[in-house]
């Protein structure tokens, strides 16, 4: 029986950015935030659901359940609450100013394991018999929304989380056939030479497709060109033992 933990690593933007991490299997869902405008004008509400599973834009949605929390920082840092207004809607607790707001959220962690008799999602190995495998998984992810002229640096805070892509330059000032710049990290180390993939919105209807791929450089950057005006999707994945 082997015991392991997958880190799955999910960015969008559309000049916007999403993160999520997941245990990564054919079966497993990746979590993405989906903002209503990702470039709203001051005074406006800040309203989104989660992507919940594996197409782009999202045919699943996670529940308020699952989630561990959800929250925005403001371009100082400051948090501001969100609050659902649905089992599958959220909306900023207060109209949004002028500047750049990272919106993050976290879904509560949860094992699946592999036994000769099928999987069993949420439950640990304790207990099973003929266990083939087992992971634990969370997933967190986070999306920039620029209000106004979207200023400030919050687009590249350091949230902290286990993996984590980390964008070095705001998406809101790229335009079409420009790099985004991206920083993947493993409990804050850079992940060198890491496979990274990105799609877009509208690339295709198949499941775990995407349009671009490239590796992180010795310091864990990797370079995503922008093929297509829109909303996107850039992951990674790393298996840890």
């Amino acid at each position: 029986m082997r015991m392991f933990a997958k880190q799955f690593g999910v960015l969008g933007l559309c000049l916007a950015l999403v993160l999520g991490i997941t245990c990564y299997q054919a079966s497993a869902h990746d979590l993405w935030l989906e903002v209503r405008d990702y470039t709203p004008e001051p005074g406006e509400d800040i309203t989104l659901t989660l992507g919940y599973g594996h197409y782009l834009p999202a045919h699943e949605f996670m529940t308020h359940v699952d989630l561990e929390e959800i929250y925005m920082l403001d371009n100082k840092g400051k948090r501001i609450g969100i609050e659902r207004y649905s089992d599958v809607e959220f909306r900023g607790e207060k109209p949004l100013k002028d500047g750049t707001y990272l919106v993050v959220a976290e879904k509560k962690g949860g094992f699946f394991t592999n036994t000769t008799k099928g999987y069993k999602r949420g439950q640990s190995k304790k207990g099973l018999e003929n266990v083939i495998e087992c992971s634990y998984s969370r997933k967190y992810t986070k999306a920039i929304v620029n209000v106004g002229k979207g200023e400030g640096k919050t687009f590249s805070k350091v949230l902290g989380h286990e993996l984590e892509i980390i964008p070095l330059e705001n998406p809101g000032n790229l335009t079409e056939k420009d790099y985004l710049p991206v920083k993947v990290t493993l409990k804050g180390e850079p992940v060198p030479y890491n496979h990274v993939f990105a799609t877009y919105s509208g690339f295709s209807t198949e499941k775990n497709t995407f349009a671009y791929a490239t590796k992180t450089n010795k310091d864990g950057i990797a370079k995503i060109k922008i093929l297509k005006s829109g909303v996107w999707l850039i992951a990674t994945y790393y298996k840890e033992a």
